[in-house]
């Protein structure tokens, strides 16, 4: 592999002064890349602009909108804008007024390239630029609208005044229910204590009625009560009480009932305290929908969020009809944009957005300020959450967008021209110059992800061979790439065999096993598999010399990741002279190609191709002159320019009568000669040809020369690399210079 025989320069001999941010403070440290024999002790720094490796385009064009955006904020503070939003009771702006649109960034480019970690770096660098500006962060709050319930006000205040405002509001809260609450226990003890009082004095009389009547007291007409009720002491008694309970009895009890009801009700809460959505209570305090008291600039990352979340919206709560629920207020939820608001909403796969989404975000970009309204389609027409829409909310957003480069037809058009108009759309690099400087990086990038999942440190050679993955995966013989992601299972997978192993360090062997065993897409494993049972049926093998037969070499897709195999074909031909069949009747001549995809133009070309080379080299025409069959023996579906030179060759060597090597395999585009020469052209998934030839024991392998040039290592493969320009070199690697007869003709008999 990459990494063996590799010069102890291969990351240089100086000793550099690498200096980092490490928990706010400078630190420098002497690297000596000529000698470090681990990444132990590589300094790694905490600014996230640092991290990114390989994107300086794309950094240029991000710095170059992040100054238009401070520019833009500077201009805003002179105007101070703020002013509309600082009281709730102040008139809020319809419309944008003073907020200009832009700018706007995009970044596309393949996955794993850095994107998002480019969006936080921008979003940490806006923290400190911030701060040298002193441009200032808002908090946003939720009031209580009495006149119009259904419209909550909004007002903003400097970043941490939202929550003192908020406990502030609290406090008067707590003092007005305080205030009531003590109200009601005074009220409920002098309800009770009366209510005791009349019930008391009720038995107080019933008791002194009994003790009249037993010690024969007289009525006010100075009549004996025994002969006023006939000595009839029941009928006295209920008389007595009868007259005694509407003066003492039922308003006694009463007034206790009462003052156990207001006890029982305070108990479960109150009107006052009934709990609704998110536990919010009846509440005229303001509610905190943007807090940005970290003073740090906001980052949202809004990647798959749905319109709700987006936008915001107004929680929807059973209770709000019959007026017990949340107040509208507090039932009001910020979304997205307004949480970003001076800071940056970055959405990945932005191509997914739907219309309504895409329009609303325009509006939102044009204007700078978007009222909070239900948003959520599925609650159905009626309910009191559909009649609630805030005052205007600002919503001031750097909006980074992302995606792959098949977004770029995707996108919203009037959005995408908004990226246009008002920012700018970066490509993403997908590798870099394979240099001193960039392969350094990469032993940066390694000792990154080490403090980053707490890892053990790799020595010099796992991470030479690291770097020399990063090259093989560019597809490139002088770049590295940029799509770090994939590489980072392999440096975790890595360290976890070292760290089972008990080893102090990554070995290099380590890193051989995760790449070749664990860190495979799961597409490229089902291709292995499909070509590893599909080999065992095929009637390939890579020894001696035969005439028409010889192995070319194609590649299987995955048609939804992209992900690709090398695949091993035999192909066969047979080529007869017309003019030498003893028949009767003349024979058209013909030249017919199995096992190959039909009406696909590549391998059709490729078969018209062929015919055209050999009618310039030999002056022979393989459709009249000859009945020609090339067949791809056990194969379904070939398509691709590679195949051309395969079939020139087959083809050269049956006129020529010589006998091609089994142990070669071969790949390449054929070409017309213009100048007496026939070049051989490069071709795709090269790289996994020579794997699968290697896997399946040939013993060399040529290949086009600009593939060789451009992104061969003959050190990445076991089997011999050999480069070919032309057809005549390709000849020369894989025939054998014994000539054995010229064309095969079968032998007819007529009849009689």
């Amino acid at each position: 592999m990459g990494g063996e025989g590799v010069s102890f320069e291969y990351f240089g001999t100086d000793t550099e002064t690498i200096s980092r941010t490490v928990q706010g403070r400078t630190v420098k440290v002497r690297w000596n890349w000529g000698k470090f024999k681990t990444t132990e002790g590589f300094p790694v720094d905490d600014n996230m602009i640092s991290w990114i490796i390989g994107q300086e385009q794309a950094l240029n064009e991000s710095f170059l909108c992040l100054n238009e955006w401070v520019h833009k904020l500077k201009h805003l503070e002179q105007t101070q804008w703020y002013t509309y939003w600082s009281k709730p009771e102040e008139h809020k702006p319809s419309a944008k007024t003073m907020i200009s649109p832009g700018p706007y960034l995009l970044l596309l480019g393949d996955p794993g390239t850095g994107k998002s970690l480019l969006g936080r770096a921008l979003a940490e660098k806006l923290t400190q630029v911030y701060k040298e500006n002193g441009i200032k962060l808002f908090d946003v709050l939720s009031w209580k609208n009495p006149a119009m319930p259904s419209q909550p006000r909004i007002s903003i205040h400097k970043a941490g005044e939202g929550k003192k405002i908020q406990q502030k509001e609290q406090l008067k809260e707590l003092k007005r229910k305080f205030a009531t609450k003590v109200g009601l226990r005074i009220v409920q003890a002098l309800m009770l204590t009366l209510g005791v009082l009349l019930l008391g004095l009720g038995l107080y009389f019933m008791v002194d009625a009994w003790q009249a009547w037993n010690a024969g007291g007289v009525s006010l007409g100075g009549t004996s009560w025994q002969e006023l009720y006939n000595n009839n002491f029941s009928a006295y008694l209920v008389d007595r009480f009868l007259n005694i309970v509407p003066l003492t009895f039922i308003p006694g009890g009463s007034l206790i009932f009462f003052s156990v009801f207001i006890w029982w009700f305070s108990r479960i809460g109150g009107l006052a305290n009934l709990r609704g959505i998110g536990g919010a209570q009846q509440s005229d305090v303001p509610k905190l929908i943007v807090d940005n008291s970290s003073e740090q600039a906001p980052f949202v990352d809004a990647t798959g969020h749905r319109s709700a979340q987006l936008f915001g919206s107004v929680a929807w709560d059973p209770f709000q009809t019959g007026g017990l629920g949340t107040p509208e207020h507090q039932r009001v939820t910020a979304g997205d944009v307004h949480k970003a608001s001076l800071g940056i909403l970055y959405i990945d796969e932005i191509k997914n957005l739907d219309q309504e989404e895409a329009i609303t975000l325009l509006t939102v970009l044009e204007d700078g300020q978007l009222p909070i309204t239900l948003r959520d389609r599925w609650h159905g027409g009626g309910t009191s959450a559909m009649a609630v829409s805030t005052e205007p909310v600002p919503a001031i957003t750097f909006l980074v967008g992302a995606g792959n480069f098949d977004s770029i037809s995707q996108i919203h058009p009037a959005l995408m021209d908004r990226f246009y108009g008002y920012g700018k759309v970066v490509r993403m690099n997908n590798d870099m110059p394979n240099t001193l400087e960039n392969r350094r990086k990469y032993v940066q990038f390694i000792a990154q992800e080490v403090k980053r999942f707490n890892l053990i440190p790799f020595d010099r050679e796992a991470c030479i061979e690291i770097v020399e993955e990063g090259r093989r995966r560019s597809n490139k013989r002088d770049a590295l790439t940029t799509r770090f992601r994939p590489l980072i299972s392999i440096i975790k997978t890595a360290a976890t065999l070292a760290m089972n192993e008990n080893c102090k360090v990554v070995e290099r062997r380590h890193v051989l096993e995760a790449i070749n065993e664990h860190c495979k897409t799961i597409q490229k494993q089902l291709l292995e598999h499909e070509m590893h049972e599909r080999g065992k049926l095929l009637e390939i093998n890579p020894e001696g010399v035969k005439l028409g037969q010889i192995h070319g070499l194609a590649v299987v897709h995955d048609p939804y990741s992209g992900e690709m195999t090398g695949n091993v074909l035999s192909v066969k031909a047979q080529l007869v002279k017309k003019s030498e069949l003893p028949r009767d009747q003349p024979l058209k001549g013909y030249y017919k190609v199995t096992g190959v995809a039909k009406g696909q133009s590549f391998i059709s070309d490729s078969i018209a191709k062929v015919r055209s080379v050999i009618i310039q080299k030999y002056g022979v025409d393989i459709a009249q002159d000859y009945l020609t069959h090339i067949d791809f023996a056990q194969s379904y579906g070939v398509d691709g320019p590679s195949a051309g030179v395969t079939m020139a060759i087959l083809l050269c060597s049956l006129i020529e009568g010589k006998l091609i090597r089994q142990d070669v395999a071969v790949t390449g585009e054929i070409n017309l000669s213009v100048s007496g020469t026939i070049q051989i052209t490069a071709v795709g998934g090269v790289h996994e040809k020579i794997k699968a030839a290697e896997a399946w024991g040939f013993k060399k392998v040529v290949i086009p020369q600009k593939n060789y040039l451009h992104s061969i290592d003959p050190r990445d493969y076991t089997i011999e690399v050999v480069p070919a320009a032309t057809l005549d070199d390709y000849l020369k690697e894989c025939l054998v210079e014994q000539q054995v007869i010229q064309i095969p003709v079968q032998k007819y008999k007529r009849k009689p």
